[in-house]
This record gives structure tokens, sequence and C-alpha cells, in this order.
């Protein structure tokens, strides 16, 4: 085979490899991408509650019964969130809530009755746009149950949702409470919370930041104990990292896909330019 002709046949295979490599790399990460988002879709529950997503208001509603057990206070929130469209759904999220006194064979005594009542109104008095939540459950105000919460310290903030912009634009905070002694803003100052925070790019996560700091704050002004600690857990000898996952893999295979494309393009650019040499 001449020189010529066998730089052609070469100078056509790099050609056709080139091809291969590039439809690889282009199109192995769109099905990859793909697929991992059809079985996301089928794993994910949707959901529309409340400000919070269902594991998030469970764990805050967790954290402040925790602190309302050991404090005697209970803890809530109240957010007007100002969003069009909103509607609170948080007892359908399934959090955990303060049960009422277990039912008897005999009709229900007045005690069980008006906690009932309470938690009913409680949830049926919602404003449209406002999300509230407290140790007894997510959807449960503090301040509507007396019964249960003597006393109470409530974090409430007050959005403006602007429709032109599509987001919150300005927010006031406070902090509510039945206790004698008095709380505002500056002390969300001092715990390292500020509106420019609530206004964010992750408005949430500082909300809950927020809420969480209330039985803090309550403790530094004397009111109550510190809350204990949770107990850190200690690794056990069995535990491991686990593995990467199979899409790092296939990024890496991509990686070296796109090397090899870059020394293909060089071998043909060489022998082409050798054959018009």
């Amino acid at each position: 085979m001449s020189g010529p002709a066998k730089d052609a046949k070469w100078e056509k295979i790099g050609n056709r490899l080139f091809v291969c490599l590039f439809v690889i790399s282009v199109f192995v990460p769109i099905v990859y991408l793909a697929f991992n988002a059809t079985s996301d879709d089928g794993d994910a529950t949707v959901y529309t509650g409340g400000l919070f997503d269902r594991d998030g208001a469970a764990h805050l509603v967790d954290r402040l019964r925790t602190a309302a057990d050991a404090q005697g206070i209970c803890y809530g929130w109240a957010i007007d969130t100002d969003l069009p469209d909103f509607r609170s759904s948080y007892p359908d999220t399934g959090a955990v809530t303060t049960p009422a006194p277990a039912p008897t064979l005999s009709a229900p005594s007045e005690l069980e009755q008006r906690l009932r009542e309470l938690e009913r109104q409680a949830v049926l008095d919602l404003e449209p746009d406002e999300d509230v939540g407290s140790n007894l459950g997510a959807g449960v105000d503090a301040r509507r149950d007396p019964v249960r919460c003597p006393r109470w310290v409530v974090f409430t903030a007050d959005y403006f949702y602007s429709s032109y912009e599509e987001e919150w634009t300005a927010v006031s905070t406070r902090i509510e409470t039945n206790l004698p002694l008095t709380l505002d803003a500056s002390d969300l100052h001092a715990a390292g919370i500020t509106d420019d925070d609530l206004l964010g790019m992750r408005p949430y996560a500082r909300l809950a930041d927020a809420i969480g700091a209330l039985p803090m704050i309550v403790a530094e002004k004397g009111a109550a104990d510190p809350v204990p600690a949770p107990p850190t857990r200690i690794p056990s000898a069995g535990d491991t990292v686990s593995p990467p996952g199979i899409g790092r893999y296939i990024w890496m295979g991509i990686g070296g896909l796109l090397v090899a494309l870059g020394l293909t393009w060089i071998i043909v650019a060489a022998l082409r330019s050798r054959r018009s040499a």
C-alpha cells in the first residue's frame, strides 16, 4: 500500500474514532442524567405542605419538644409568608404531635373535649399565608393552647413578597412570649441571625436556625436552664465510609473519553499535516 493510500486509511480510521468518542462523550451523560432523574421521580414523594418539608418540620418539632421537656416552656413559630396561593397543610405531614388524653369507654371528659377543641381551632384559625408550628406539632400554635402551654415563646416573621421580582424582598422579625422578660430581634442578631440571612440563599434553613435558637436565648436571659446537649454518638468499630456511587465512575469514564478524544484529534491533525506536506 502506497504512502498516500495508507495515510488516507489511517485518516479515515481516525475520523471514525473521533466521531465515536464524540458521540459517546455527549450521549452517555445525557442517558445517565435522564435515567437518574427518572429513578428519583419514581422514589420521591411530592410534598407541598408548609415552609419546611416533611422531614424538616418533624425534626424541628422534635428539637423544640426536647427543649420544652427540659425547660417547661413551649416553643414555636408563626411565619406570615405573604406567598400567593400558599396554604400550610402540616396536619397531613405525619409530623409527630403531642397526643390528646387516651379516650375512655365513657363519654369524653371536659378536659378531653377542651384539648380537642383547642387543637382543632388552632388549625382552623390559620391565615391562608401563615405557617405555624410548635413543640406540640407542626401546624399547632402554642399561643392558642393555654392548657398544654401555660408558658410559651414564639418566633414570628412577617415577609413581604414581590410579585414583580418573584421573591421575598423584606422581612420583620419578633419574639413573642408571655414570660416576664423582654425578647426582641436583637437577641436573634446576638445569636448570629439577621434579617439579611432570612432573605438570603437559604432562607428556610435560617428560619429553622432562628426557631431552634429560642431555647438558648431564653436560657441566656436566665429564665430557664440550658437544654442539655444530645449525647455524642461514637462510631462503632464496624462503621465504614460509604463507597462512592456509580455516578463518580461514570464521570471518570467520561473524563477518560475526553482525553482520548483530544489525543485522537491530535493524531488526525498530524496525519493531515503530513499528507498536505
